[in-house]
């Protein structure tokens, strides 16, 4: 699949990219760039084949509040929950993001075919 569970689409996303190139030079320049003086991101830690998927860093996307709630209640993204949108959500997704639009059509196509 290749829209997340928040709505991000995958192949837009440089580390997605990254991984599926196996570009070790751009997970490199990736790492520097995300690494803050709090927390630093190794190389290794650029790596995601999409939340969908079983291969996951940890790092990166272990405590993501979204991936963990979508787990939790078996939907494909945060459009087919009936909460959505909720304070997750709202929490987690910039109010004028693209992805909380996109999430928000879904949401309105999923109550259409109800």
């Amino acid at each position: 699949m290749d829209i997340a569970y928040c709505g991000l689409n995958c192949k837009e996303c440089p580390v997605w990219q990254a991984s599926v190139r196996m570009d070790t030079a751009a997970k490199i320049r990736l790492a520097e760039e995300y690494s803050t003086d709090t927390c630093k991101f190794s190389k290794e830690d650029m790596f995601c084949m999409g939340c969908h998927s079983d291969m996951v860093s940890q790092k990166m996307c272990g405590d993501c509040e979204i991936r963990i709630c979508v787990l939790k209640t078996g939907y494909k993204s945060c459009a087919e929950c009936h909460d959505f949108p909720c304070s997750i959500s709202e929490r987690s997704l910039n109010h004028n993001s693209n992805n909380l639009e996109l999430q928000k059509q879904s949401d309105m196509k999923n109550k259409k075919t109800e």
